[in-house]
């Protein structure tokens, strides 16, 4: 970002974020905020959908919250998202995307602190 010499945690999408947010902190920090706010009630319902074993369910669950990884700078994320997406119209059972879905959980809550902290730096 332009303002402040602030410099987003290099292991985010660093030039994206700087583009989306142009230098304004506070916008990125409610951002951020917003992200954290939601995302443990987010992964939990996408976990429902997955362990209810509807593959339709859990993509549309997958779909909602595809897009707000992108937001926090988490673009790989929403990547893999859209991955899982795809693979939900591909197979005959839920359970063929475990592997899939176990990634993509476990690196949603490994970049969880890292927001959190990204989060405190921005309302400095």
């Amino acid at each position: 970002m332009n303002g402040n010499d602030f410099a987003f945690d290099s292991r985010l999408d660093t030039a994206f974020l700087d583009l989306l947010y142009e230098g304004d902190r506070e916008h990125a920090a409610r951002v951020f905020d917003q992200f954290l706010k939601g995302i443990h009630m987010q992964i939990k319902e996408v976990d429902d959908e997955f362990a209810s074993g509807n593959t339709e369910l859990f993509r549309r669950k997958v779909h909602m919250i595809k897009p707000i990884f992108s937001f926090v700078g988490l673009t790989g994320l929403t990547g893999k998202a859209e991955i899982i997406e795809k693979k939900c119209n591909q197979v005959s059972m839920i359970t063929d995307m475990t592997d899939l879905y176990k990634d993509f959980r476990s690196n949603i809550v490994e970049y969880i602190p890292i927001i959190e902290t990204e989060l405190l730096k921005l309302k400095v």
